[in-house]
């Protein structure tokens, strides 16, 4: 999920600091490939299989990572964006067969 937080001076530095009258806009985004597979070899790294990382885009169009939280809360993530990231999990925990629902 790509939070849009700097252009609001309240929450431009840590989006946590909340401006309940103009939140900041989330919205589903993918990584660009090679990230995606930086980040596989960061957590094979150190060892970690599942985990939350923060990133930032600066405005040269870079990618700085900030942390990993490995015992990182996904519900911040899954509800505003509609990725049911809790029913992926349970399925994927009872062995469901998404070939064949």
């Amino acid at each position: 999920m790509a939070i849009f937080s700097t252009l609001d001076k309240q929450t431009e530095v840590d989006f946590r600091i909340y401006n309940e009258k103009k939140p900041n806009r989330n919205t589903p985004f993918n990584l660009p490939e090679d990230i995606q597979k930086k980040i596989v070899i960061l957590m094979e790294s150190v060892g970690l299989i599942t985990g939350s990382l923060d990133l930032i885009l600066t405005n040269k169009n870079e990618f700085v990572f900030l942390e990993i939280n490995h015992a990182g809360q996904f519900g911040m993530v899954s509800f505003p964006c509609n990725y049911y990231l809790e029913e992926v999990i349970a399925k994927e925990l009872i062995g469901f067969d998404y070939n064949h629902n």
